[in-house]
C-alpha cells in the first residue's frame, strides 16, 4: 500500500525527523496531516523490537568470530610426589619422586569443525537478519491497519455531521412549518428522533475516534494524535502472476532458507564429529634437590563407538534439514494462499465500489431531491424525506466500509511484497 521512498514525499521526511529529535519537533509539526506513509515511517523509525533484532544479529556475527578460533591454552600447577609420613613428611628435598609442577595445555580442534561452528552463528545472524525484515513488515501492516481504523471513523464522523446538519435544518423547517399548519406534530417529532439520532451517531463515532488513536500510539506515539489526511492510498493492483511471484521473496521465506541452509551446515558439522581433535600438554617438574625434569603428551580422541554418538548426531542432524525444508514448502504455500485470497477480494471490492460510485449514491442522492421537492411541494410526506436521507447515509456508510476493506487487503497484500516493484501511488 505504501510505496512511495522517504525522499520522495516530503511528508514523510518530516515525521521522521519528528521522530529523531524528539518531542519538540512534534510540537512543530502536530498540525501537518498524518498521512499513511509517514505513519509506517515514523512506526520503523528506532522502534525497539527492530534494534533489538539488529543487536542480535551483531551479537551472533560476534559469536561467529570467536567460534572459529582455537580454545584458550589451559595452565596447570601441582604438587606431585611429596611425602606425608616418615622422617621425610613435607619434606620437598628428600625424596627424588617430588616435584613442583607447571604444565601447559593445548587443544586443537579441526579446522573444518572451528569453521562450521562459526558459520552456525553467521546462519543464526542471517535468519535474525530476515527476522528483521519480515517485523518491519509486519509493524508496517499493523501500523497501516491502526491508520485504517483512525481514517474509517474520520470518516463516518464526517457523514455523520453532514447528516447532523441536515437533519437540524429539516427539524428547523418543520418547526415553521408546524406554525403555519403545514405540518403535523408527528412530523416534527419524527424530525427531532432523526437530529437525536443523528447526534448520537456522531457521538459514536468521536468515542471510536479516540479509541483508534489510542491504539495507532502503540506505534508511532505521540504522532498519532495529529491530523489525519483524508486521502485514501490506492494502489494499483498487480496482476496474480506477479502478486505470487514476488511473494517468494518474502522475509518469512528467507528465514527459513536460512533455516535450511543452517541444517545443512549442522550436518556437515556432525559427519566432522567423525574426525578425532587432538591436544598436546608440555609440563615441566622442578626437583629442588634432584635434576629438573621435562615432559610432553599429545592426546587424540577415539571415536570408535560411533553408533549412539557421531550416527545419531548426524541423523539428528538431517532430520532438521527435512523439517526446515517442509517448513518452507508450508510456508510458501500459506503465503500464496493468503495472497490469492486478498487479491480476490480486492478485485470484488473494487467492482462493488465503482458499482455505488457510478450508481447506488447519485441515484439515492436524487431520491433525496426528489422527495424534498415533493414534501416542499406538498405531495408527500416528511417520512419520505427521512427515509431517503438514512438511506443515503447508510450508502455512504456501506461505501465507506468497502474502502476500508479494500485498503485493509492492499496492506495485507503490501506485507505480501505485492507492491515490492511499484514506483508510484494513486490517490483517490
Amino acid at each position: 500500500m505504501s510505496v512511495f521512498l522517504a525522499a520522495r514525499n516530503p511528508r514523510v521526511l518530516l515525521a521522521i525527523l519528528g521522530a529523531l529529535t524528539g518531542p519538540a519537533a512534534f510540537a512543530d509539526d502536530s498540525d501537518i496531516a498524518l498521512d499513511l506513509d509517514a505513519a509506517q515511517e515514523l512506526a520503523v523509525t528506532r522502534q525497539p523490537l527492530l534494534e533489538a533484532l539488529n543487536a542480535q544479529a551483531r551479537a551472533e556475527r560476534e559469536s561467529a568470530v570467536a567460534a572459529g578460533q582455537l580454545p584458550d591454552p589451559q595452565l596447570s600447577l601441582g604438587v606431585q610426589g611429596l611425602p606425608i609420613n616418615s622422617d621425610d613428611a613435607g619434606s620437598f628435598t628428600r625424596d627424588s619422586d617430588t616435584q613442583l609442577t607447571v604444565g601447559f595445555t593445548q587443544e586443537f580442534p579441526r579446522a573444518a569443525k572451528r569453521r562450521l561452528r562459526g558459520a552456525l552463528n553467521e546462519r543464526e545472524a542471517q535468519r535474525l537478519d530476515a527476522q528483521a525484515q519480515l517485523a518491519e513488515r509486519s509493524i508496517r501492516r499493523d501500523t497501516a491497519l491502526a491508520w485504517l481504523e483512525l481514517w474509517r471513523f474520520e470518516q463516518a464522523l464526517l457523514l455523520n455531521r453532514a447528516s447532523l446538519r441536515e437533519a437540524e435544518a429539516q427539524m428547523q423547517a418543520v418547526e415553521i412549518a408546524l406554525k403555519t399548519s403545514s405540518a403535523t406534530q408527528a412530523e416534527l417529532l419524527g424530525a427531532r428522533v432523526e437530529v437525536g439520532r443523528m447526534r448520537d451517531a456522531v457521538a459514536g463515532a468521536e468515542q471510536s475516534i479516540g479509541h483508534a488513536r489510542n491504539v495507532l500510539s502503540r506505534w508511532i506515539g505521540e504522532a498519532a494524535f495529529r491530523p489525519v489526511c483524508p486521502d485514501l492510498p490506492a494502489p494499483p493492483l498487480p496482476t496474480l502472476a506477479q502478486v505470487l511471484e514476488r511473494v517468494r521473496m518474502h522475509p518469512q521465506l528467507a528465514s527459513l532458507e536460512v533455516q535450511i541452509s543452517a541444517a545443512q551446515t549442522g550436518a556437515e558439522l556432525a559427519r566432522a564429529a567423525y574426525a578425532p581433535d587432538w591436544r598436546v600438554e608440555l609440563a615441566y617438574a622442578d626437583r629442588p634437590a634432584f635434576s629438573e625434569m621435562v615432559s610432553v603428551q599429545v592426546g587424540i580422541d577415539l571415536p570408535v563407538f560411533t553408533r549412539n554418538r557421531q550416527d545419531r548426531g548426524l541423523a539428528a542432524a538431517l532430520a532438521r534439514g527435512d523439517a526446515a525444508d517442509a517448513a518452507a514448502q508450508d510456508a510458501l504455500r500459506e503465503l500464496q494462499a493468503e495472497a490469492r485470497l486478498n487479491y480476490h477480494d480486492s478485485e470484488r471490492l473494487y467492482e462493488r465500489l465503482d458499482a455505488y460510485n457510478n450508481s447506488l449514491l447519485p441515484d439515492s442522492a436524487h431520491r433525496v431531491e426528489a422527495a424534498l421537492a415533493g414534501w416542499g411541494a406538498g405531495r408527500n410526506a416528511l417520512r419520505e424525506v427521512l427515509e431517503a436521507r438514512r438511506a443515503t447515509l447508510e450508502l455512504q456508510m456501506t461505501r465507506l466500509e468497502l474502502q476500508h476493506d479494500a485498503a485493509k487487503h492492499a496492506a495485507q497484500l503490501e506485507y505480501l511484497g505485492a507492491y515490492a516493484d511499484t514506483a508510484e501511488t494513486i490517490h483517490e
